[in-house]
């Protein structure tokens, strides 16, 4: 028999299929296969194998008569609430009264076509017709999708009804739980509006209720998020006057907001609570403290640290600006042999990346190391690894050091055979190389001028730990005075006459 249903949009069709409720298939006792011209007995017409049982087939039609007039009256519900005017409330009273499934129905589509503000008033009309739908569950249901829409007002509207109708003795008295608590203290969290999460979090203690752990590390992390470290300890004492023990995550938590805002004091003394407790460290948290030692060039306390973190199972992988910090750390205590271990391990750990190598190469140039300059470019042939301007700046940065103009050109050389585009580092280095004889004479530049890189608009893809090794050069300086190149954008000729103008007037 073939079924002829309304037609209806893509969109309604997928709804329906989420909030239609289907039976749950079956199980049968399955039997071993039997031998190919092995007959099994067939059951009956009338019965069929369900769990073990017969059922009718009249049961059996009476069932999908369920399902199909199930789904013919939500089909027509929602072709009711589609409309811009439609009252949901008023189509309850037309209807009489829905089941359990259908009003949660409702429920789903005015949550998804953003009528969440009606989801109260359906809710106390449709609670009113049966005193068995006012329970604490319902409550809870309610007041975590209004809290998830941002109708956090309206979620404490819900709490004072739960209250209400305890005067009113219901078949049985009413008593909010800690998650109905719980969720709207969240959604004032999230709001920023701390006044009326604490006001509700005295409520739960008034009542004797023992808040979760989740809800004062909310209250942490938005108190963090605003500024408001004092509060922050403010909330943890509160916490353990409550009863409630600040367990692990409290503390991982705490830790990681005093790192990321630069409270090392705090960060140590709560780092010393965690370890009295014999708590663990995550992760997450002792790279925050790492970030933190490297942002304030504590060497001794970095090097303790990443140490640790090298040696956490399952690996952390550090992101790239983190390990740029703890280098230049490195750089500006003269250790410039630990950016070449750094560049092994982090190799180890995410093979082949420009940061390894520019680790590597500028480990060696630092040092002012030929030999150790040229051994990484061979080991990155060896390897198939492209040169980058990076690592070919950091090569040119050096040799200027050195005024080692053979090896100069030889880097230019090559990065023009490697066909190495350069940036405006590499003009600023071909600029300064003025003191020691290179200038802007040589062949090579002419290449570049014909292939049109000058009148290229001016880049910058140099890895910027090797400006923090070398320093920016008389060049990036005077690009950095000159507010002209701030408002347009320039081409490298044009950047070049500007600062020879420059230069010339400040003479």
């Amino acid at each position: 028999m073939e079924i002829l249903l309304p037609s209806m949009a893509i969109n309604d069709q997928m709804f329906l299929f989420k909030t239609l409720v289907f039976p749950k298939p079956s199980s049968r006792n399955l039997t071993p296969t039997k031998p190919q011209f092995s007959r099994s007995p067939k059951p009956p017409p009338h019965v069929q194998l369900s769990r073990g049982k017969t059922i009718p087939d009249k049961q059996n039609s009476l069932q999908f008569d369920d399902l199909h007039r199930n789904w013919h009256l939500k089909r027509t519900l929602f072709e009711k609430l589609k409309h811009k005017d439609s009252d949901p409330v008023r189509i309850l009273e037309e209807d009489g009264d829905w089941s359990k499934e259908l009003f949660w129905a409702v429920i789903g589509f005015l949550n998804q076509t953003s009528r969440s503000n009606q989801v109260l008033q359906v809710f106390d009309e449709w609670s009113s017709r049966d005193e068995t739908r006012v329970t604490v569950f319902n409550y809870e249901r309610i007041v975590r999708l209004l809290v998830d829409e941002g109708l956090v007002e309206a979620a404490v509207l819900a709490l004072k009804d739960m209250n209400n109708i305890q005067g009113m003795k219901p078949l049985q008295p009413l008593q909010p739980s800690a998650n109905i608590y719980c969720s709207i203290i969240q959604g004032f969290v999230e709001k920023g509006r701390f006044q009326e999460a604490l006001f509700h979090l005295k409520m739960m203690e008034d009542n004797e209720m023992k808040p979760h752990t989740s809800v004062y590390n909310g209250l942490i992390k938005s108190y963090a998020k605003n500024g408001l470290y004092d509060d922050m300890a403010k909330c943890l004492k509160r916490m353990e006057s409550n009863r409630s023990c600040p367990d692990q995550s409290t503390y991982n938590l705490l830790i990681r907001e005093f790192s990321l805002a630069g409270l090392i004091k705090r960060m140590e003394r709560t780092y010393r609570i965690v370890i009295s407790k014999r708590m663990d460290l995550e992760g997450s948290t002792m790279v925050a403290m790492l970030e933190a030692y490297a942002e304030f060039g504590n060497l001794e306390k970095m090097e303790k640290v990443y140490r640790a973190v090298l040696r956490l199972k399952p690996r952390v992988c550090l992101n790239d600006d983190l390990i740029r910090k703890v280098a230049a750390v490195y750089v500006e205590n003269h250790m410039f042999s630990k950016l070449d271990d750094m560049g092994i391990k982090l190799y180890a750990r995410t093979c082949n990346t420009k940061l390894v190598w520019c680790l590597r190469m500028l480990s060696h140039a630092c040092l002012l190391s030929r030999t150790g300059m040229l051994s990484i470019t061979r080991e990155m042939d060896y390897r198939k690894v492209q040169w980058s301007v990076t690592v070919a700046n950091t090569m040119l940065f050096a040799y200027a050091k050195m005024k080692d103009l053979k090896r100069f050109k030889a880097v230019i050389l090559e990065m023009v055979a490697r066909n190495v585009r350069p940036d405006i580092v590499t003009c600023g280095i071909l600029y300064d190389a003025d003191g020691f004889g290179f200038g802007f004479g040589f062949d090579k530049l002419d290449y570049w001028r014909k292939m049109g890189f000058f009148g290229d608009v001016v880049e910058l893809r140099t890895d910027p730990l090797v400006i923090v090794a070398f320093g920016k050069g008389d060049f990036l300086k005077i690009v950095e005075e000159v507010d002209d190149t701030k408002s347009r954008n320039l081409s490298y000729e044009h950047l070049i006459d500007l600062v020879k103008r420059h230069h010339q007037q400040c003479i």
